[in-house]
């Protein structure tokens, strides 16, 4: 996890700490405490912490009086936020928080982000159809789902056409709400809680491989993977081998079919996956 996503995962934690401990924060005293901006602060409670029971006084924020009672509620909070994955499985966050730290958290600067987070928010809490300006390209009727930190990186996990996208906002340039609105399918919404976003990315991923000399003639003969190059071949006979894929997941029945005689040099995210998914197969035999 990032230097950033770590310090903004700590930040939320620890303010729903004091607040089920039954503080009263104001903002300058958060500013203090975290050396962030007013502006972050007021981002994180009127967006980050949206769904979270608290409201605000004359003295800064404080837990609804109805919820400081039901400590078990930031087990919720802390699970529909993703902040519980910072956590092994078998703890419950409600009761262990005293005795837990988080030290600087990671993520990418969002200063820029403000605006297009609230645009983003209020379109997905309305299931508003949208388009997007990504990446010099207009993507038109764009089903926003949510919005996703991923490794420090923040996405919006969306369907076009039908398919489930993520779309790094540092690359949104322009947001343009339509009138129509959607239907949330809960397939998509229970894919985005299982899959990396870095999977689900609307970019092609370039992937580097490198193939055992006995199968390289498969490789020579013909376009074994999509968009495949052969950057060099080895003294050993074996071949550096590069692809452009649309999603990283399309190229893992292929790869599965030739080990172990092929080795993913990039992305690690890729080896990483193939291993799981190698390692579950032999424990179903």
């Amino acid at each position: 996890m990032s230097d950033k996503s770590e310090k903004l995962a700590f930040r939320l934690s620890d303010i729903l700490t004091r607040l089920f401990m039954g503080e009263v924060l104001s903002i300058e005293q958060l500013m203090r405490d975290y050396q962030v901006s007013e502006k972050t602060l007021r981002r994180d409670f009127n967006e980050r912490l949206i769904k979270a029971p608290i409201t605000k006084c004359e003295d800064g924020y404080r837990l609804a009086p109805v919820s400081r009672v039901t400590i078990p509620n930031i087990q919720k909070i802390m699970s529909e936020s993703g902040l519980s994955a910072m956590v092994p499985s078998g703890i419950s966050f409600s009761s262990a928080y005293q005795n837990l730290l988080f030290k600087n958290p990671r993520t990418e600067n969002t200063e820029s982000l403000d605006v297009m987070f609230r645009t983003l928010s209020d379109a997905i809490t309305s299931q508003f159809i949208i388009d997007l300006a990504y990446q010099g390209q207009v993507i038109e009727s764009v089903h926003p789902y949510r919005l996703v930190n991923d490794r420090g990186l923040w996405y919006l996990a969306a369907t076009h056409s039908g398919i489930l996208y993520s779309y790094r906002l540092s690359k949104i340039s322009q947001i343009y709400r339509r009138e129509d609105k959607y239907k949330p399918s809960p397939k998509v919404r229970e894919s985005i809680n299982s899959q990396g976003m870095e999977w689900l990315t609307a970019e092609k991923a370039d992937v580097l491989l490198q193939v055992d000399a006995d199968i390289a003639e498969y490789f020579l003969d013909g376009m074994t993977l999509p968009n495949q190059q052969i950057l060099k071949q080895l003294e050993d006979g074996s071949l550096l081998i590069s692809s452009r894929v649309t999603k990283l997941g399309d190229v893992i029945p292929t790869l599965k079919a030739w080990m172990p005689k092929v080795e993913v040099l990039s992305p690690v995210s890729l080896k990483l996956e193939l291993i799981r998914e190698l390692n579950a197969s032999l424990e179903r035999l």
